[in-house]
């Protein structure tokens, strides 16, 4: 069939059936050698259909060239597929945060009337919308999720680890200035976490654990863990905590358990064990880092 046919019959335009013609993804059956005319057979609407589906779950068209451009196992498609979730569920809790800063900011214009000095004020967030963030925080069922998921993609011999933050004096805040200010003190705490792995994207996750407690799931090796740990510690402490409503400056200590892939029986244990881990951690001052080799 003529190309606007088949793009009629696929509900694409034929710009698009073009385009992908000169990137090799989707070549055309027959082209005319006189008129240039391309042409499509029934059967390559199978291929156009995995294109347009894997292009609505965010690869690149390059990304799509590399996996249709040769035979491809159903298990190796099954392992990108995870690779590409990871890289979604992480970029899912900056998301949330947006839409909750959009909500506020649109709550704004249609309360009152906009002025152009309120603009200061999108800066300091609400009661309401610190609360909001709060709950965007994952969960330990998320948390422990994402965990399985990096783990399966890891070989047997990759380094894994657990880190767990405790923070330092956590429940004195929520007694002394309240559960407002304690609110914003985890939020930032969570933030200085989140962005101390930043390099680490897409090979780890987070979870609060409870009050006072942060988790992260990484694959990495022992020496990078510590420095890394070391380097949020460090930011924990210059952190201008006072900024937002807390006189106290806040730390952690930091428990970390690592073990090669093929050595972890159950990971819902290796989190478990790094209780014990950030237990002893605590012995060590006020900013101690402790790394443990599992068993």
């Amino acid at each position: 069939m003529r190309i606007s046919e088949f793009a009629a019959k696929n509900q694409v335009t034929v710009k698009m059936l073009r385009h992908y013609d000169e990137l090799g993804l989707l070549k055309p059956s027959a082209v005319d050698p006189f008129t240039g005319y391309r042409s499509y057979e029934e059967q390559q609407s199978g291929l156009l259909n995995w294109i347009m589906l894997l292009k609505s779950l965010e690869f690149s068209l390059a990304e799509v060239k590399d996996l249709l451009d040769r035979p491809i196992s159903s298990e190796e498609l099954i392992h990108t597929l995870r690779r590409k979730r990871i890289v979604i569920s992480g970029n899912l809790n900056v998301q949330l945060q947006r839409k909750v800063q959009i909500d506020r900011l649109i709550r704004m214009l249609e309360e009152d009337e906009f002025r152009m000095e309120r603009l200061a004020e999108l800066s300091k967030l609400e009661k309401a919308d610190v609360r909001d963030l709060k709950k965007n925080m994952p969960n330990m069922e998320v948390f422990l999720e994402s965990a399985e998921e990096i783990l399966s993609l890891c070989a047997d011999e990759d380094t894994v680890a657990v880190l767990r933050f405790d923070i330092r004096h956590f429940k004195q805040v929520n007694d002394l200035y309240g559960f407002d200010v304690g609110d914003k003190v985890i939020l930032a705490c969570y933030e200085i976490i989140k962005d101390g792995f930043a390099p680490a994207q897409p090979g780890c996750c987070f979870g609060r654990a409870h009050g006072d407690e942060f988790v992260v799931f990484a694959k990495a090796d022992e020496a990078e863990m510590a420095r890394i740990a070391n380097s949020i510690a460090s930011r924990m402490e210059q952190y201008d905590f006072p900024s937002i409503g807390c006189p106290e400056q806040m730390g952690c200590r930091i428990g970390i358990l690592h073990a090669p892939k093929g050595g972890i029986k159950d990971i819902r244990q290796l989190i478990e064990e790094t209780m014990d881990t950030v237990s002893e951690a605590r012995k060590g001052g006020k900013y101690a880092v402790l790394v443990q080799a599992l068993g």
